[in-house]
């Protein structure tokens, strides 16, 4: 009876729908709006306790991110570092909202009781689309798609500030202390309706982003499995290009894993937003959205160093690398390398840079032929001591003028792209 009882009072408070035409002053508890229009005045002991817990919990999660941040990175810029630092200093704010909003530490009845809705709204802006923007600035790491990186950040930005902007227009109204009962109760209905429609926008939005990541994700994997080594190892009998080759399949696997337990945790908040238990659903966000940032802080590290690395392998592994020390590979998606069947590379090196390397160990060639100096492009001769010749040079100067062009059409998009040589 108890149990039934308490599960009862909890429907009963955190319900948000289906508002009624004379809606009672906020902070009733037999207001359609309980929760939206002030804040929690029940007495339920345990539901109260939930509350105070989900809060506290997010704010230790993001806290702790923070400082994560902090003493994980040697150099404070770049837009992942920022994204993800705001986006956890959002939570902060918008946990403290609640805080003062549900236990009424500020009277919601009077104009300080604004100072909540503020805290919240400001939060929830980086917390939200912030986490999309940290998944976007990592997103090049696996697709070199300039349109897909373009849309899906119009996509971002679009939703941003069409969604943002007309849910806290509501929230403000819900919870005004100078409206009627009637136009109160407009705004709490108009709330319910839209706090649904900014979830389901929200929700596709990152299943947009992940299904993005896991189809590359699985793209990579695949050729990895057709392969027997990144491009990074070379396999001397010492068993480390196996090693390698599993680190990134590991790397791979993680973050696919990470994405779907991201689809995984949207879709329990939006089980629970639909079930109109919105002190349980706003409270819950702020867990939701902490730990989904400390996964692609662990996760997305690991793929930018696993690029890292293949870049660095293929500059000291290539002689020609070498003599040209400007010319670097671009660091989108991983690149795979084919080795005989012993697993060891007979030529030692990597065949001419290319993105799929071919083994000429495996070929019949003459006694007197060096497999270490063929290449695939038998059309243009090698560049000597540092000269890549008239047409590379050409060819740079115009890529150069081109990239020139891009930036100067004022796109910080292809800026930002440019960078990571997307494209």
């Amino acid at each position: 009876m108890a149990s039934s009882s308490s599960m009862g009072l909890v429907a009963s408070a955190t319900s948000s729908a289906l508002p009624w035409a004379t809606t009672p002053a906020q902070g009733s508890l037999d207001s359609a709006g309980a929760g939206i229009t002030g804040g929690y005045t029940g007495g339920s002991l345990p539901l109260q306790i939930t509350i105070a817990f989900l809060i506290g919990l997010a704010l230790y999660n993001a806290l702790e991110l923070i400082v994560l941040a902090f003493v994980t990175f040697q150099r404070y810029r770049g837009l992942y570092f920022w994204s993800l630092v705001i986006s956890a200093f959002g939570i902060i704010p918008y946990s403290l909202g609640f805080l003062i909003k549900f236990f009424q530490l500020l009277d919601p009845n009077k104009d300080v009781g604004y100072v909540a809705v503020f805290f919240l709204s400001i939060g929830w802006y980086p917390m939200v689309t912030g986490q999309s923007i940290v998944l976007w600035s990592r997103l090049h790491l696996v697709t070199n798609s300039r349109r897909v990186l373009r849309w899906s950040l119009y996509m971002i930005v679009t939703n941003g500030i069409v969604l943002h902007s007309v849910t806290t227009v509501l929230t403000f109204g819900s919870n005004s202390n100078t409206l009627s009962r009637t136009t109160l109760g407009h705004f709490v209905k108009g709330y319910s309706i839209m706090e649904k429609i900014q979830m389901v926008g929200f929700f596709v939005q990152e299943v947009i982003l992940s299904i993005i990541y896991i189809r590359e994700t699985v793209r990579l994997l695949r050729l990895a499995e057709s392969v027997q080594d990144d491009v990074c190892s070379f396999d001397n009998g010492t068993g480390t290009g196996n090693l390698r080759n599993a680190s990134v399949r590991k790397t791979m696997y993680q973050l696919l894993a990470i994405n779907v337990i991201i689809i995984t945790m949207d879709l329990a908040l939006l089980a629970v937003e639909f079930a109109n238990l919105y002190l349980i659903e706003t409270t819950l966000k702020g867990v939701v959205y902490s730990i989904k940032l400390k996964l692609e802080f662990a996760v997305l590290g690991k793929l930018v160093q696993l690029v890292r690395d293949r870049t660095s392998s293929n500059n000291t592994s290539d002689p020609h690398r070498r003599r040209s020390p400007e010319r670097r590979a671009p660091s989108t998606g991983l690149t795979l390398e084919k080795t005989d069947t012993g697993g060891t590379s007979r030529g030692g090196e990597r065949m001419n840079g290319s993105a799929l390397g071919y083994d000429f160990g495996n070929q019949q060639l003459p006694d007197f032929v060096d497999p270490r100096n063929v290449h695939a492009d038998f059309t243009h001769a090698e560049a000597v001591r540092g000269d890549e010749g008239w047409e590379t040079r050409k060819g740079e100067e115009g890529e150069r003028w081109r990239r020139r062009t891009r930036v100067n059409r004022g796109s910080w998009i292809d800026e930002e792209m440019d960078k990571h040589h997307i494209g």
